[in-house]
């Protein structure tokens, strides 16, 4: 997976190839593998390629969505938006919160579409065509960080550096607003942290932004952590930018929504592709997977053990029909197959007393005799070798010798009928 921004937030559009942008890349989706910074015709090449908006480059507002049919979707949410946005409408590019549909209250987020369009196609033609658009911040839920014992509203903060200023990302569950940050922006409101962000941000203490400590984290860029840590009094958690670009593409947005959609097949792919990941690396699936190891290594056990059991057994009847046949014809000193060496001592018995074996000719000429439907085909060629008849120049026709060869068969002889040559064996020789 590579997952890429802007290095610079403008509203210009990308300068094709040329286009400066951060990178990361991974192949579980949990650990950085590498990252740079680098024009687009440089990056490394890679089928999941995830695009990280930067944070002032959007802007997300709580609507109340009617229902509505999804070709009109886009109209409502222009109607809806009018009087919330600065800029003209249809030069937005908007896109749900997950799983967000018509008839919910659900965070919408904007951008312009022209400079989002303009990054897509200059990755395009550096060949590194963008599968997933996620946010790098996003409004939290209720319940990401909310415990019972502490029901105040989460809240995560994020200091990092963005065109030579020092910026303090916030969200909540209120949405997600940027600030600038400078040197000397002490609180006057005392010595907490929430009282220097209040200062830093322009809002009172009581700010529902300033949420319970125990709710709330503050992470930071290396590079920013030092004023951050300066201006707000706050100890700050340092993130790197690579980290921070994984955790975005780990999340559930997908801003590549209405006109920029993929396909629905890409979408599925994008999907499984990223729950594989999450299977085969995030520690929640830990438990899982190691159940799984110990299940595929009960049952391979499980299998050699009956497989030993089942040769046990054979190697067993094989050694009982040994004895068998040592026991019956002591002159076979060496045993190869008992069955058939067994078969062949009775048929050598059967000739020394006279008596009629299945093999016989005889035995043969009496079993065409009663098969015989109706009347009875007459061969006038017969061929005889130990244990194999062959009986040919029929006074029948081709269905009347088939149907003899049928009946032989149901009474348990090998019969085959080739041209005018029927051939006939014991079913055991």
């Amino acid at each position: 997976m590579l997952i890429l921004t802007p290095s610079d937030f403008s509203v210009a559009p990308a300068s094709g190839p040329t286009a400066l942008l951060d990178w990361a890349t991974s192949s579980d989706g949990q650990l950085v593998l590498d990252h740079g910074h680098c024009a687009a015709s440089l990056l490394p090449r890679d089928d999941d390629v995830v695009l990280v908006l930067p944070l002032r480059a959007i802007s997300w507002h709580r609507l109340a969505l009617p229902k509505v049919a999804s070709a009109k979707l886009r109209a409502v949410l222009d109607g809806l938006l009018e009087e919330r946005v600065l800029s003209d409408t249809g030069e937005l590019h908007y896109a749900l919160e997950p799983g967000g549909r018509s008839g919910q209250t659900v965070w919408v987020a904007a951008c312009n579409k022209a400079w989002l369009q303009s990054w897509l196609q200059a990755l395009e033609a550096a060949g590194r065509p963008v599968a997933r658009i996620a946010p790098a911040l996003w409004p939290l839920p209720a319940s990401a960080l909310t415990t019972p014992e502490h029901p105040a509203s989460p809240t995560l903060h994020w200091a990092h550096d963005e065109g030579n200023q020092v910026w303090l990302a916030s969200a909540s569950p209120l949405g997600v607003r940027c600030t600038p940050l400078r040197e000397g922006g002490h609180s006057t409101f005392g010595e907490s942290a929430f009282g220097a962000l209040a200062a830093a941000t322009g809002t009172p203490p009581t700010d529902p932004w300033a949420a319970d400590p125990q709710t709330t984290r503050w992470l930071a860029d290396p590079a920013a952590a030092s004023l951050a840590e300066r201006t707000l009094d706050q100890r700050f958690e340092p993130v790197p930018r690579p980290v921070w670009l994984l955790q975005c593409a780990q999340s559930d947005w997908n801003l590549a929504q209405f006109d920029l959609s993929l396909s629905s097949g890409a979408r599925r792919g994008q999907r499984l592709k990223q729950q594989l990941r999450r299977w085969r690396s995030a520690p929640a699936w830990r438990p899982a997977r190691w159940g799984f190891v110990a299940l595929l290594a009960v049952q391979l056990v499980g299998l050699n053990v009956a497989a030993w059991s089942e040769r046990s057994s054979l190697d067993a009847k094989q050694q009982a029909m040994r004895q068998t046949l040592q026991q019956g014809f002591p002159q076979v000193a060496l045993v190869l197959d008992a069955p058939l060496q067994m078969r062949r001592e009775l048929t050598r018995l059967q000739q020394a007393s006279g008596t009629l074996s299945a093999g016989d000719l005889e035995t043969m000429l009496g079993a065409l005799t009663q098969a015989a439907p109706g009347d009875l085909p007459v061969p006038t060629v017969l061929g005889y070798t130990p244990g194999e008849g062959r009986f040919s120049g029929w006074r029948a026709s081709e269905d009347q010798v088939r149907a003899l060869q049928q009946s032989l068969e149901r009474s348990g002889w090998r019969a085959r009928f080739d041209g005018n040559e029927l051939t006939l064996q014991p079913t055991e020789r």
